[in-house]
């Protein structure tokens, strides 16, 4: 362990280290999979002892390179709680106090730019029910138009547009995964973006469409809701990525 992650771990509890490990795994795994967009993005996460506190990274850090010991912690205003920290993206330390100030059901947050939703979030017609991620999704996913200035006015209604959505697909632009735990926020948006790919491709072949049926749809996601098989929050995988973190790049827990 660096001198820096032992500064950093002595300082700050337990509860909050444990926080900063998850959180600087969910940037790793996110750049392994192809998921990041050099420095921009923004992923972040709630100290679970403070939780009006947020974990964001330094702006210019890529994703693959970012440790534990780097994250910074900022309060609900988003000023870092140590005034020498690092530069930080306004858009990322806007989020982490419009998503996690405003839901106390997320933990975690993805904001991504990846290209497939960044298409599908293009076309008129959003996600379509042609998969099976499509079904699981489609119910928490809401959307809401792209805007670059990010005001006052525009963080209330990126609020209310959130409402009780999991993911909000942010037209032209990318999209907003949340999830109580990071397992979650990642498995939500490994699967959204595989939907939109396969979506793509569907509609590439500039063949009739065979939509799912809205009634099967509806009734298969309240099996899903129920099932005893299969998680949908990333649990069951979430303990395979931390081994395979910890074959390739174990620097994430400094």
């Amino acid at each position: 362990m660096t001198l820096s992650a032992i500064k950093t771990e002595l300082r700050c509890s337990e509860a909050e280290w444990n926080a900063r490990v998850e959180l600087a795994a969910l940037f790793r795994i996110v750049a392994h999979y192809g998921m990041s967009d050099l420095a921009n993005g923004a992923l972040a996460c709630r100290v679970p002892d403070e939780p009006d506190h947020y974990l964001v990274h330094p702006y210019g850090l890529f994703w693959e390179e970012i440790r534990a010991s780097d994250l910074v912690k900022i309060g609900p205003d988003g000023t870092p709680t140590n005034p020498t920290e690092p530069w930080l993206n306004d858009g990322g330390v806007n989020l982490a106090k419009w998503i996690l100030g405003n839901r106390s059901d997320a933990n975690f947050f993805v904001h991504g730019h990846e290209e497939e939703v960044m298409a599908v979030g293009s076309i008129k017609d959003g996600l379509l029910p042609l998969n099976q991620p499509a079904v699981y999704l489609s119910n928490i996913l809401g959307y809401i138009e792209y805007e670059f200035e990010e005001d006052e006015e525009f963080g209330e209604h990126f609020v209310r547009t959130l409402a009780d959505h999991q993911i909000l697909i942010s037209r032209n632009h990318g999209y907003y995964a949340l999830g109580a735990t990071a397992a979650e926020a990642f498995f939500r948006s490994y699967f959204l973006r595989q939907t939109c790919s396969a979506q793509i491709k569907t509609l590439s072949m500039q063949r009739e469409l065979h939509l799912l049926d809205p009634q099967k749809v509806a009734r298969y996601q309240d099996a899903m809701s129920k099932s005893e098989d299969y998680n949908y929050d990333g649990k069951t995988e979430w303990a395979g990525i931390i081994r395979k973190l910890d074959r390739i790049q174990a620097d994430y827990k400094t």
